[in-house]
């Protein structure tokens, strides 16, 4: 447990670090840039030209998307200069400057003349900034869209520290001809941020140290200080702010304890337990209370328990050496009473008289404990000048810091010395005394007769009225029923109202077996199937049909939407309560690339005791994207989807894959006819009829034969069964192939019952004609066959939005408006032809029952003829026993 504990308090102590560090690594790159002017958002610059009509403003679409102002100077005046209006320094210091600019070639030797740019100030003389030349100059006469293939940009020229409020910038140029046609001005900050309980308002780059401020009720150890370097990145932190007593720090800021809790002193430790026997009732305590019977003493530490005196010694015995001198010996008191440190205190007291009812006194000057009476840490001690004719009692106490236990104690009779009469000699005795004990047997006879009789005529009444008491009261008590001893309250949930069973419910028998708790969580799944109202089938699958729907989800709402019936993989009321858990937690799913679960409806199948579920999803008209690719490709779409949209649907893929991965789902069935096209031209994963929550484990074993899409599987699952997240970025990487290649059939001219010998060859898909190398490295990495070694959702949604930036950007609105028109003209029949791809793909998706080495029984296979499966689609069925089927051992 120690071990145990101290590991964890060093993954603690790390993972602050590794936060610290990385918060800090972050905080020095994250400069915001503050812009003080930018010509491209202006309508007109009104610069001062010298000449005044060597620099004309002209109006273009040169080197940004939209009309902006631009500036040219092509007259033959040898040297002209343009200045910018007053611009505001507001709080930057260091101005940094992005320009566009174009150069004319300059006949004779080429070399193009400076565009020189000083800086203005009111308070000080123009100081030049920089000289710029363009790379490769444009030719004589060109035209616009030459002038803009010849633009030169440079980014980020440091014009220097500005001191003014306001300031110009000055172009002064030589040349031939010359087009200014961008210029932003700005500079850097240091970000506001709250870490380490320190808060810092944002700063202009290059302001040096800047005071902070202790955030989170945190109180002030050594002034908070950062330096705001020239970059806009905060320095190494200096300063302590810590945490009052009573709080910790969490997220940031400084909470209170919680009751049960303390934190005694400032400082970044968190809120400790209070220790054993003390208790906390309010929020934010400094120190824990003692509960009643212990306290602690000002100077014990506040992570020490209360404690108490010591309990008595125990085991107390003497041992008698001699007439006057005997030991006296005890053991450690059996509770401490939490303190370590015990000391003994013995005490001797003595009675002269031989009545009981005498009082105690202390023991005689001559009577002594050795070594001491007090202060004792041996558990031993010695007592001598002991008298004979004397009774002693012996108490021992322990003692701790807290003070004296209740005592322990012995009493030693010693024997009794006859008492001689000092007028009688030779020891006899008086002859009264004599005479008495002579009379003594018969009278000591005849006292004991009478006490025995007295004592019996007492004894025997007292003891029958005893029984009889006891027996009159056990009567009635035996005849009333037992009461708790304490009150008890107990709760119940009123029981709902139960109506009489009818058709219309009658699917809802089926869960009767279910918890309540399962029950409960369900009620927001399932819905009423006299809401649902089923029109003409969409299509036909291995997992059931997909119908037209109207769904009331109120009174006044009604919406259009697709219904898929879930015949296959439920037989049984186990299989059922499966499937409501994982559509009660699809219920949940909100991403705008993963096509939601309105509810499920139970209908009663009249061949069967389990009710099929009906599963309610939006109604997305575009239908799927492979058939969508598949008509653009043939040409019943009259569109082409260009590249750019091509990577946004693969893009739009991993985004749903990621989020369903991040809730335990994998999906088992990834491939673009299992993706929709929304009327947002968003991409959404859809059709979880295989499914399946692993949040129990990071892996699914498929055990009972289902029928699998063999041409999208991983190789661990075609072998095994076995899937995973990893499984479904193997799916993801195939789904991209179809993608690039519009639609087409996977590993064409491949049977399904070669396809794990061929993948285990190390042979994958081929590169599409219109594919990039560095997006086929993206597929190639998804198919891996180490599993670990493939990327994750999260790693294949920022590739591919990094290969998606590297193109040429589309306009929006362009790409928006001719794809809907290609998606309009397909909504409204706009096909020509039936794609034979297509009219196979209406059959459904075929699929594979179970793995590779697993053979199929005789009524599951295809007829005779049919065995050589679809090559352009997703099964080889195997009959067992046959020639082409293949035997376990080449799948082991």
């Amino acid at each position: 447990m120690a071990l145990l504990l101290r590991m964890s308090a060093a993954w603690k102590i790390y993972i602050t670090c590794a936060t610290w560090i990385y918060v800090y690594k972050v905080s020095a790159q994250s400069a915001v840039e503050e812009e003080l002017f930018n010509s491209v958002q202006k309508t007109e610059l009104k610069w001062t030209s010298s000449p005044k009509t060597a620099w004309k403003e002209n109006t273009f679409r040169l080197g940004a998307n939209s009309i902006h102002p631009v500036y040219q100077a092509c007259s033959k005046v040898t040297t002209r200069r343009l200045s910018t209006t007053s611009i505001p320094r507001r709080d930057g210091r260091i101005i940094l400057l992005d320009i566009k600019f174009a150069q004319e070639i300059q006949q004779g030797n080429g070399i193009l003349s400076p565009l020189s740019i000083s800086l203005k100030e009111s308070t000080r003389r123009t100081r030049l900034i920089s000289q710029l030349r363009a790379p490769v100059g444009f030719p004589l006469n060109a035209k616009l869209t030459v002038v803009e293939a010849h633009l030169h940009s440079e980014q980020g020229l440091n014009v220097g520290n500005v001191s003014s409020d306001f300031f110009q910038l000055e172009f002064s140029y030589s040349g031939p001809c010359v087009f200014i046609a961008a210029v932003r001005l700005y500079y850097k900050q240091c970000p506001a941020f709250q870490r380490n309980l320190t808060e810092f308002s944002s700063a202009p780059a290059g302001s040096g140290l800047q005071n902070g401020r202790c955030a989170g009720g945190s109180a002030e150890v050594t002034p908070p200080q950062r330096s705001c370097a020239a970059n806009g990145s905060w320095g190494a932190p200096q300063g302590t702010c810590v945490c009052l007593p009573g709080h910790q720090e969490a997220r940031g800021s400084c909470e209170a304890c919680r009751v049960g809790t303390f934190k005694p002193t400032n400082g970044s430790g968190e809120c400790q337990l209070c220790p054993q026997n003390s208790k906390s009732d309010t929020e934010a305590s400094r120190q824990c209370a003692c509960v009643h019977g212990y306290s602690r003493l000002p100077h014990d530490p506040a992570h020490l328990g209360c404690t108490r005196p010591p309990s008595e010694p125990v085991n107390l015995t003497h041992h008698q050496l001699n007439d006057s001198t005997l030991t006296l010996r005890w053991d450690t008191p059996t509770n401490l009473g939490g303190r370590q440190e015990v000391t003994y205190l013995v005490e001797c007291r003595q009675r002269a008289s031989e009545m009981t009812s005498s009082p105690w006194a202390l023991c005689g000057k001559t009577t002594r404990v050795l070594p001491r009476d007090a202060n004792l840490t041996d558990t031993a001690v010695n007592v001598t000048g002991l008298q004979p004719h004397l009774d002693y009692q012996l108490v021992v106490r322990a003692r701790n810091a807290l003070g004296s236990s209740a005592h322990t104690s012995t009493t030693i009779h010693k024997w009794k010395v006859p008492i001689i009469n000092p007028t009688t000699s030779h020891n006899k005795l008086s002859p009264q005394v004599e005479s008495m004990e002579q009379r003594s047997p018969s009278l000591q006879l005849l006292v004991g007769v009478l006490g025995g009789g007295v004592v019996f005529m007492v004894l025997v009444p007292t003891l029958l009225c005893l029984l009889r008491r006891k027996y009159k009261r056990l009567m009635p008590f035996q005849e009333e029923p037992l009461l708790p001893t304490y009150p008890v309250v107990t709760y119940r949930r009123d029981a709902e109202p139960q109506s009489e069973p009818t058709s219309a419910h009658a699917p809802l028998q089926a869960l009767s077996g279910l918890s309540e708790r399962l029950l409960s969580g369900l009620r927001e799944v399932l819905v009423d199937r006299q809401s649902l109202t089923l029109g003409k089938e969409l299509g036909k699958g291995e997992f059931g049909s997909v119908y037209e729907g109207i769904f009331s989800q109120k009174e006044t709402m009604q919406i259009k939407v697709a219904v898929k019936t879930m015949r296959a993989g439920i037989h049984s009321q186990e299989d059922l309560e499966t499937f409501l858990k994982e559509a009660e937690l699809m219920r949940h799913f909100d991403h705008e690339n993963v096509v939601n679960l309105l509810g499920v409806a139970l209908e009663q199948d009249p061949d069967s005791s389990i009710p099929v579920p009906l599963v309610i999803l939006p109604f997305l008209k575009h239908g799927d994207l492979r058939r969508f690719l598949i008509a653009t490709r043939y040409g019943d779409i009259p569109m082409f989807v260009p590249y750019q949209s091509l990577l946004r649907f693969m893009i739009d893929i991993a985004a749903g894959m990621e989020y369903l991965s991040s809730k335990g789902f994998l999906h088992r069935d990834l491939a673009a006819r299992n993706c929709m096209l929304g009327d947002d031209l968003h991409v959404r994963v859809a059709d979880f009829g295989l499914s399946k929550s692993v949040y129990s484990g990071n892996y699914y074993r498929q055990t009972v034969a289902i029928r699998l899409p063999m041409k999208w599987m991983a190789m661990e699952s075609l072998a095994e069964s076995m899937f995973t997240t990893k499984t479904d970025v193997w799916s993801f990487g195939v789904t991209m192939w179809e993608i690039m290649s519009r639609g087409r059939t996977p590993y064409p001219g491949v049977h399904n019952h070669e396809l794990l010998a061929y993948l285990e060859a190390g042979r994958r898909l081929n590169l599409p004609a219109e594919c990039d190398s560095k997006l086929y490295e993206v597929m190639q990495n998804c198919w891996e066959s180490d599993p670990g070694q493939r990327p994750g959702f999260a790693e294949l949604s920022l590739r591919l939005k990094g290969l998606l930036s590297e193109l040429p950007p589309l306009e929006a609105s362009k790409e928006a408006h001719y794809i809907n028109l290609g998606l309009e003209a397909a909504s409204q029949g706009g096909a020509s032809g039936v794609d034979p791809e297509l009219e196979e793909d209406a059959l459904g998706n075929i699929y594979l029952p179970g793995p590779v080495g697993m053979c199929l029984p005789a009524e599951d296979t295809k007829q005779d003829g049919d065995d050589e499966g679809d090559e352009e689609g997703y099964l080889l069925f195997v009959k067992c026993g046959s020639a082409d089927a293949p035997k376990n051992e080449d799948f082991a």
